[in-house]
């Protein structure tokens, strides 16, 4: 009784210090467990997303030259999608890398500018954000792109009018705010294609109303510029006479734009150049804590290639004493794409095929949020993992009735910018072994703790994995999936089996990927499998496995996922500063095939539409 007391005492100690800790990267994001499902299936947007022209080929085709930042893909929007939650639109030219990580728009500092913005006018909740170009571009907004972004034989620019058209069908749209020169010019160009009048300069005086008979707009400076040698006094002025035309409107008509419940409207002389955090709600399910705390969260690197991740510790653009070790070219091998899909983009002819996240009764659960049931601070244990990042990637694949659940041990660091557990090449190795056992589908994979463990103290991991709080969300976890065989993957989610959490469920017990001898095991534990009753997904599986791999499907990734993310191995690495462990920074590297490829080739509308601008 002596030992199990005290292993309660330190259990409650630990999620108390758990809570206070993680207070200071979740406060006024509301509950980490909220999250953006993506695009409605029942709706266009999927369908307007995956029909954006070829920007890489028809920059290059205009330009001569590479203008968009392609290797990271598309950032198609932020914020509402769904029939009637919009009032609000804000335009701008915002993809920056935390953005491409997030796949995401208005992200980083500029997004936290923002969002602050709204939140003064009173609109908490009824706002979407989109871009002139759902590509970042290389520079600043100039003469040699403007064409693709304004001229009407643009079918970027005619793209863009549509995605505006359909917030306006399936919205009462009220406010349209553009963001920088960029944005103005595009909603200037969209009220234009509709039959009206509109000056960039004074988008205010511009005829909305042939576009939607509620509609106004108004033009401000692009916070960006402060960090390039702009005033900050300007465009807290300008954001100032912004609001007091809105207050205009509101005086004119108090009908019009009303405030979101539960929000109040500031007056303009209240306003600071302040940036607000962005909700947990507008981010996939398991995103790292540290996109969207209002601030640039990382930088990139080695040439386009690759994005640098830091901690709330680490620095912006930091390379000094900072290394990755090991290759990070990885291999074709496994990857597979639709005809017409493009590797650095989301599936073009599939393009329902993503994740939502995980059903509500274990959203809240995996997170730590269910009463009873949260996570320790891992630091109690001496973990190094670095709590602004987060508890995030602990899940892939269908908890509700799955045939088998994996329980399985941390096996690398794709997680962490996946947001889903087990994506690098141990997860890829996995997908081929669950195929041999006949699954494509009813599956679900459980990650042994939410925290980076990787080169960590074992004893202090096992410490984390021995604690009664962590094997008790386990245990509820699988408990609430109803598996029908447990494969525990690796030394501690076999402990966590030998501890009971599968319950009554049959555990077959098979080696870590990185293990000596796991082919050779894994062919054993499939051998077993075999005689087990569960429910197949293929008729013939093979029930044979031979070291291959296969990318993680995109049924288990959230929207904005890229094609060559979750395939050729390992795409993440932590880093190691002036020689030592650190886990500050982490690094996102596309494989060197992709970042290979040329620009694809245009179609014949496309094609048209360069000739004409050119």
């Amino acid at each position: 009784m002596g030992k199990q007391h005290r292993l309660r005492v330190e259990a409650s100690l630990a999620r108390a210090a758990g809570d206070a800790m993680w207070d200071e990267y979740t406060q006024g994001r509301g509950d980490s467990w909220d999250c953006d499902p993506g695009p409605p299936r029942n709706r266009s947007w999927l369908r307007l997303f995956a029909e954006t022209p070829n920007y890489r080929a028809m920059g290059t085709g205009v330009t001569g030259r590479e203008v968009f930042r392609w290797h990271f893909g598309p950032m198609f929007y932020r914020g509402r999608l769904r029939d009637g939650q919009v009032k609000v639109l804000v335009v701008g030219q915002e993809g920056a890398q935390d953005e491409s990580l997030a796949h995401r728009a208005f992200t980083g500092g500029t997004g936290g500018r923002l969002q602050y913005l709204l939140h003064h006018l009173g609109i908490t909740s009824s706002y979407l954000f989109l871009n002139t170009f759902v590509y970042p571009i290389f520079g600043q907004y100039r003469d040699e792109i403007r064409s693709l972004a304004q001229d009407p034989d643009s079918l970027i620019s005619s793209h863009r009018n549509e995605l505006f058209d359909y917030v306006v069908w399936r919205n009462d749209l009220q406010l349209a705010i553009a963001v920088g020169t960029a944005a103005k010019e595009s909603l200037a160009t969209w009220v234009r294609a509709h039959g009206g009048s509109a000056d960039p300069a004074r988008l205010d005086r511009a005829d909305a109303s042939v576009v939607s008979p509620h509609l106004r707009m108004v033009g401000v400076l692009h916070p960006g510029g402060a960090s390039k040698g702009g005033a900050v006094a300007e465009i807290i002025a300008d954001f100032k006479r912004a609001i007091r035309r809105i207050e205009r409107w509101v005086d004119d008509d108090p009908g019009w734009l009303p405030p979101d419940a539960g929000a109040i409207r500031l007056p303009a002389d209240d306003y600071r150049y302040r940036a607000s955090p962005i909700p947990f709600r507008e981010f996939p399910y398991g995103t790292t804590w540290r996109l969207g705390r209002s601030s640039t969260s990382s930088n990139r690197r080695d040439d386009q290639t690759a994005i640098q991740l830091f901690s709330d510790d680490g620095r912006y653009n930091q390379s000094s004493g900072v290394r990755y070790s090991g290759s990070t070219a990885g291999s074709i091998a496994g990857y597979r794409q639709e005809s017409g899909d493009l590797a650095y983009e989301p599936p073009r002819r599939r393009y329902r095929d993503f994740d939502s996240g995980p059903p509500p009764a274990f959203a809240r659960l995996l997170q730590g949020g269910d009463p009873g049931l949260a996570w320790p601070d891992f630091t109690h244990f001496g973990l190094k993992a670095h709590p602004s990042f987060g508890l995030g990637p602990v899940y892939r694949g269908r908890l509700e009735r799955p045939s088998i659940l994996v329980l399985g041990d941390q096996e690398g660091h794709d997680d962490l910018f996946l947001g889903r557990a087990l994506c690098g090449e141990g997860g890829q190795r996995l997908q081929a072994f669950l195929r041999s056992a006949g699954l494509d589908h009813r599956y679900a994979i459980l990650r042994v703790l939410p925290v980076d463990t990787l080169d960590d103290s074992p004893s202090r991991v096992r410490k984390a994995v021995e604690d009664p709080a962590v094997a008790a969300i386990y245990r509820e976890a699988i408990r609430r999936s109803r598996p029908e065989v447990v494969l525990a993957m690796g030394p501690n989610a076999q402990f966590l089996a030998g501890e009971g959490v599968a319950g009554s469920v049959p555990v077959v017990e098979i080696e870590a990927t990185q293990g000596a001898g796991s082919e050779a095991d894994w062919r054993k534990a499939l051998s077993k499998l075999k005689t087990m009753p569960y429910r197949r997904d293929l008729t013939s599986p093979t029930f044979d496995y031979r070291g291959e791999r296969e990318q993680i499907p995109r049924v288990d990734l959230p929207f904005g996922t890229l094609r060559w993310q979750g395939s050729s191995g390992d795409r993440a690495v932590r880093a190691r500063v002036t020689g030592a462990k650190t886990f500050d920074y982490y690094k996102l590297v596309m494989p060197a095939w992709a970042a290979a490829l040329a620009p694809a080739p245009l179609t014949r509308s496309e094609r048209r539409s360069v000739d004409s601008l050119t």
